[in-house]
């Protein structure tokens, strides 16, 4: 087990908990038994985490994430006002990044997939750097919100991203966030078998008390928490059961796929909130 304090409240006393995951003695924040080193998780983050392994096609599947981005800036716009610049860590293709630019905001974001970076850049446009987000310059003040969507649990020290958004953050700015929440009725519920547990690409477990605890020890104090929906294809849908459901789901996923054809599915888009993906908004104090 990687010896490493904990994030939440700095006690180094850890519990086993299941699939590979490890309670704090001390406060119960949860998070994955082994920490990858950098180079093992610059490997996992390759072309083929979107496209075949975590993810059935990244940018097959685009319209579905362009709404959900387009609905996530009309909710955090509600809650925190008019943004006039914003820095994403983990931008990926850059989806997120060209919905916030078309509304008028100054954007750049960073990833460590250089996949997904190209794409940024050369097809979109977009200001973003390929690499670790530690090693990144920035100037204090310059960016008035950060943001990592889905990218907190990827990470395995997340508490020093948010020092360094902290310090780069002008008072009053804005962090924004998404990541399971492991407190919800629904993972408690299914336990081990909750959608979420996919370690070693999901490393850390946050629950709202948790990560409202790891925020306020970096200044960064939350206005709002709550469950977001999310828009999905039903391409997406069928391709990801067959990549991480269980036997009956993947075997229905694959007879769909046979049955329906992908022109169709990627048309086919719903909207649901399962309660278990929390929207994190959190201000500089």
């Amino acid at each position: 087990m990687t010896p490493l304090a904990c994030i939440a409240c700095g006690a180094n006393g850890w519990t086993p908990l299941y699939r590979a995951l490890v309670r704090c003695g001390e406060c119960g924040f949860i998070r994955a038994a082994e920490i990858p080193t950098p180079e093992a998780l610059a490997q996992l983050y390759s072309a083929a985490y979107f496209k075949g392994e975590e993810y059935a096609d990244y940018l097959g599947d685009a319209p579905a994430h362009l709404e959900n981005f387009r609905r996530r800036l009309a909710r955090i716009t509600a809650i925190a006002g008019p943004l006039k610049s914003l820095y994403e860590i983990g931008c990926a293709y850059g989806l997120w990044l060209q919905v916030a630019r078309e509304a008028g905001i100054r954007v750049a974001g960073i990833d460590i997939t250089p996949d997904g970076v190209r794409h940024s850049r050369e097809m979109l446009g977009l200001d973003a750097a390929q690499g670790e987000f530690a090693q990144a310059t920035l100037a204090p003040g310059a960016w008035q919100a950060f943001c990592m969507w889905d990218t907190i649990e990827h990470l395995p020290h997340p508490e020093a991203h948010l020092a360094k958004v902290a310090a780069a953050l002008p008072a009053g700015g804005w962090f924004f966030a998404t990541t399971g929440d492991i407190g919800s009725a629904r993972a408690q519920r299914e336990g081990e078998r909750w959608r979420m547990i996919h370690p070693p690409t999901h490393l850390q477990y946050f629950s709202r008390a948790s990560i409202t605890r790891v925020l306020a020890s970096h200044g960064l104090i939350v206005h709002r928490i709550e469950s977001t929906a999310m828009c999905r294809s039903a391409y997406g849908v069928i391709e990801g059961l067959q990549i991480l459901g269980n036997g009956p789901a993947r075997a229905a996923a694959r007879l769909a796929r046979v049955l329906l054809p992908a022109a169709l599915t990627r048309r086919l888009r719903f909207t649901m909130d399962l309660g278990d993906i929390m929207l994190v908004c959190a201000q500089k104090a």
